[in-house]
């Protein structure tokens, strides 16, 4: 490792807010602020296919399973699942009025999981946007709680819900399928720094998906939690007076 640039390359004229590799490492997907998607061959460096939008583009993701199609996360759109083709299907929304939602596909690229800012998750199916699944991670609470980001682990069925009530819960998707349509499940954990009550920035699995990684909004701190009994095994502290923008963990 050098931590030399080994490559730069210009597809936008505004700034890129989101990225994502494919499966095979050869493609870059990439969004901007100038309301474009574009695919990227990594090792010439041109731009296979532009795609424009009608507003800014909050999140894409490649199919973790396919080249052929991706997620985009439009501001103040439903998510959409575009075809390399051109083809595009529509994710459609919980609640018409609530256009704030953190969207991605599953593991195996067969589901699309939406979160809304009234606490509710849902699940498409990414070949129909059938809806197949949906819960409230706050169940029979009087208030709702947003939800500001979703992750799944690399490996094993498990997704994270990083809400706005601070708590972070583990689920295991193939029990949230299996409830069906306004369901209950109960997550696995609910992992939170009851000392401080930090609000989360970014929140991952580990590579093995056995530990939850997540970044504080306040200061350069990641905490490190075992996912099996929930117990906190370490707190990182970055340089002080720096806050945390982003946390991404190896792969290996």
């Amino acid at each position: 490792m050098t931590r030399g640039i080994s490559k730069v390359i210009s597809a936008h004229v505004h700034p890129v807010c989101s990225v994502s590799w494919s499966r095979n490492g050869r493609k870059l997907l990439t969004a901007s602020t100038d309301n474009t998607v574009c695919i990227i061959d990594v090792a010439t460096g041109d731009t296979d296919h532009r795609f424009r939008f009608p507003s800014p583009i909050l999140r894409v993701q490649y199919n973790p399973r396919s080249l052929s199609n991706f997620l985009v996360c439009p501001m103040r759109h439903p998510a959409i699942v575009v075809g390399v083709d051109g083809s595009r299907l529509i994710i459609p929304l919980d609640d018409e009025a609530d256009t704030t939602i953190s969207a991605l596909f599953d593991r195996r690229g067969l589901h699309v999981f939406t979160g809304n800012s009234k606490g509710r998750v849902t699940v498409h199916r990414a070949s129909d946007a059938q809806l197949v699944a949906s819960f409230r991670v706050t169940q029979g609470a009087a208030s709702t709680t947003a939800i500001k980001s979703m992750e799944f682990a690399r490996r094993g069925d498990w997704f994270l819900v990083n809400s706005a009530d601070r708590i972070i819960r583990v689920y295991n998707s193939t029990e949230v399928l299996a409830c069906g349509i306004e369901g209950e499940p109960e997550p696995i954990q609910k992992l939170q720094d009851l000392v401080n009550k930090t609000m989360w920035k970014k929140c991952c699995f580990s590579g093995d998906g056995e530990y939850v990684c997540a970044g504080s909004s306040r200061q350069h701190a990641l905490y490190i939690w075992d996912k099996t009994n929930g117990n906190l095994v370490k707190i990182l502290h970055g340089t002080k007076g720096e806050l945390l923008l982003d946390v991404v963990v190896s792969k290996v």
